[in-house]
């Protein structure tokens, strides 16, 4: 008879964290975390923790009590959660599906950037470990992956479909091994692992992602896949988990495996997300910025000494979005202040205390006098961050030197801003959460200001008007923030999970609850495949609202005078899509004959940390 490897007495049961309020995050400025209804974890066989998008946020949030734990919380977390899974016999497995950089002045403010962010991450015992698009934009960055990330996980980096130009050899090798093949620890699963990206196209040229339909063909997938020792396809990759390529790579393994279980991790899009391929696979995608950890568990797998025979073969899967939240992490390892922490978890969060002190992260460069949001208001609106950006930032920070007395109009897309601002300290580290990118500005000089403007709105429809034209589909997350990607309609509704309807309002999972909404904490509302029990921690929802592909600013701004040429300025990182909307708005310019540096040394992320020190002083006392 199969043993059950349930830790859990209930489905689902919704307990307030009994812990005391002095529990206190390790980061000094960190806020602490604060009590929520929380739901029980279901164990299995094999288990799995997973992280995704965390963009350099090792730190944690500084001033979210939800996610308030750090990078070294999480260490003893994964140590504390294999101990009970070990315990009762069960495995416990560490992933991370990529993007680690570019998103948090951990990373972004050091030189050379990441110096201080790799240290940190290889403290963590991750099993399989994989590329993101953001390791891959720039040369400088993805030599650091090959020679320090990849070096750090050895044989638990995968690269299925990434190539890199090696500096020495001087051709074009694996970033890192294609697949892995290991058996597990305590139960003897035989899992056969892949590590993809999905089709990117606009890395650095020292790299090469190849095409996922066209590798999931080759030799050597075909004979991973026929490998009949397989218990188990962990599927592991910076994707999102309804994408094409995971669709694909799903097909072809069933094509030969038809009764095999298949689990996938992936990310990309910035949201918590589980879906279903058929009864014995399933996807998994664990938010962003360190907010989640993704729990995934499975029960019923055969292993090399307990043969399951296919007719009779019904594992059972199950996922909870916990929250990067010491409450949390304690409630589920059954432990408390004083027994949670690990000696080495307690290292390694003193080691993001020292690099965040030795980077001078806290300096406060000015103090926001109110919150500024990316999607929890409609766009336009005072409290709109593209409103502030588009009416108080640009229209007195943009100016060249060499243009002096022209006026500018300039073209922002929304998904260069990553996070909102909240009330209080602006400090260094806010410079980089906002806006982490190295892009500068390009522009052409005097275009017809009808026709400037005109390229602004060709790039809110883009999308449509390529279909229309008949040309190939154009991927939203270019412009506009990556968790938007996951919308399909223009309704608002809850940050969480993607539906197949949007993010869309869930009351019958606070109906089911006892508790009142009005007395839960703004968060996570998600709805998935499996319905609307993800979430581990009970929150009240947080509205979501789409915003445009693209913002436009004039300056000089003047309200009672429009100029007859604009100097058409615009982020250097969408010159490629600004040059497809000039030609719709038919502007005939060759972009790479006519274009030129605006406003050098000047990125967005300069310009508003330039902007907040001149505006928002800090009124002591």
């Amino acid at each position: 008879m199969f043993r059950s490897y349930l830790l859990s007495s209930a489905s689902v049961s919704l307990l307030f964290a009994s812990l005391s309020s002095s529990v206190r995050a390790i980061q000094p400025s960190a806020p602490d975390p604060v009590a929520a209804p929380l739901r029980d974890l279901k164990w299995g066989q094999i288990n799995f923790l997973h992280t995704t998008d965390t963009h350099g946020w090792l730190a944690g949030h500084l001033q979210e009590p939800s996610y308030s734990a750090d990078w070294g919380d999480y260490v003893s977390f994964a140590s504390r959660m294999r101990e009970k899974a070990e315990s009762v016999g069960s495995d416990l497995l560490v992933i991370d599906t990529g993007d680690r950089v570019e998103g948090n002045g951990l990373y972004d403010s050091s030189e050379p950037k990441g110096i201080y962010v790799s240290e940190i991450l290889r403290e963590q015992h991750i099993d399989l470990i994989s590329s993101g698009n953001h390791e891959l934009y720039k040369q400088s960055t993805s030599e650091a992956e090959f020679y320090t990330t990849v070096a750090n996980f050895r044989d638990n980096y995968l690269a299925s479909n990434i190539d890199i130009f090696h500096p020495v050899l001087k051709v074009f090798v694996p970033l890192a091994p294609r697949f892995k093949k290991f058996t597990t620890k305590q139960q003897g699963i035989r899992i056969m692992a892949f590590g993809f990206l999905f089709n990117f196209n606009k890395n650095n040229n020292n790299t090469v992602v190849r095409s996922v339909q066209k590798t999931i063909k080759e030799e050597w997938f075909q004979d991973a896949i026929r490998d009949k020792g397989v218990d188990l396809f962990v599927v592991i990759g910076h994707a999102p988990v309804r994408s094409i390529e995971f669709h694909d790579i799903f097909w072809e393994i069933r094509s030969i495996r038809w009764d095999t279980p298949i689990q996938f991790f992936g990310g990309h899009h910035h949201i918590r997300d589980y879906v279903h391929f058929d009864s014995k696979a399933y996807g998994l995608a664990s938010g962003r910025f360190m907010e989640t950890i993704g729990f995934m568990s499975i029960n019923g797998v055969s292993n090399a000494t307990h043969r399951i025979p296919p007719i009779l073969a019904a594992p059972h899967f199950n996922r909870k979005y916990i929250d990067n939240n010491l409450l949390s992490f304690y409630h589920h390892t059954g432990l408390n202040e004083e027994t949670f922490p690990t000696e080495h978890g307690t290292n390694v969060s003193l080691l993001i205390q020292d690099s965040r002190s030795a980077l001078q992260l806290d300096e406060v460069l000015g103090c926001a006098p109110r919150d500024l949001w990316m999607s929890r208001v409609k766009y336009p609106a005072d409290d709109s961050i593209y409103t502030w950006l588009e009416k108080e930032v640009l229209p007195v920070s943009l100016g060249d030197d060499s243009r002096a007395g022209k006026p500018a109009l300039a073209i922002v897309n929304t998904g260069a801003i990553r996070f909102d601002i909240f009330k209080g300290p602006f400090t260094q580290d806010t410079t980089y959460i906002v806006s982490p990118f190295t892009s500068g500005f390009r522009y052409v000089k005097d275009i017809p200001y009808k026709k400037a403007s005109f390229v602004g709105e060709v790039l809110n429809k883009l999308p449509g008007i390529l279909i229309q034209n008949h040309q190939l589909d154009f991927p939203a997350w270019r412009l506009a923030p990556p968790e938007q990607s996951a919308y399909t309609d223009d309704i608002s509704g809850d940050i969480g999970g993607r539906s197949r309807a949007g993010f869309l309002a869930n009351q019958a999972t606070f109906l089911s609850s006892g508790f009142d909404e009005p007395d839960l904490i703004p968060g996570y509302t998600t709805k998935d495949d499996a319905g609307t029990d993800g979430d581990d921690t009970i929150h009240s929802r947080i509205p979501f609202y789409r915003v445009p592909n693209c913002i436009q600013a004039l300056a000089p701004s003047d309200p009672n005078s429009t100029p007859e040429t604009v100097d058409l300025v615009y982020v250097d990182f969408i010159e490629s899509d600004v040059a497809m909307a000039a030609t719709f708005a038919g502007l005939h310019v060759d972009f790479s004959r006519d274009s030129d540096v605006y406003m050098p040394s000047t990125t967005l992320t300069t310009l508003i940390s330039d902007w907040v020190k001149k505006n928002w002083p800090c009124n002591e006392g």
